[in-house]
């Protein structure tokens, strides 16, 4: 099904470079807008780097409290910073995107 929407070429142009920002079609940029959920800008690739290395410090470790404190964190920064959201407690990935829905 299709809904086609106006918008001049300011708005239009504003749009598509939001939804490049985020790595998403602007299709897929304006659904998930109009459902009320906010498409994350994709992070650089040093914000990888250094979650890679943080997961590493959780292999090392021997306490469960910081292995927890830990785990908790890199969830934090996954869900704040990569994720799209709509409430805090709710997760939605687009069926499209080829990653799985978490609630």
């Amino acid at each position: 099904m299709r809904i086609s929407v106006r918008v001049t070429d300011k708005e239009k142009q504003k749009i598509t470079a939001k939804a490049k920002k985020c790595g998403i079609s602007t299709t897929e940029y304006v659904r998930q807008r109009a459902l009320g959920y906010e498409p994350k800008a994709v992070p650089p690739d040093a914000l990888f780097v250094l979650l890679e290395k943080v997961g590493r410090l959780e292999d090392k470790s021997t306490s469960s409290k910081l292995n927890n404190q830990i785990y908790n964190l890199l969830k934090e920064i996954s869900e704040t910073l990569l994720l799209p959201g709509k409430e805090r407690d709710e997760i939605w990935l687009s069926p499209d995107s080829g990653r799985s829905t978490e609630t």
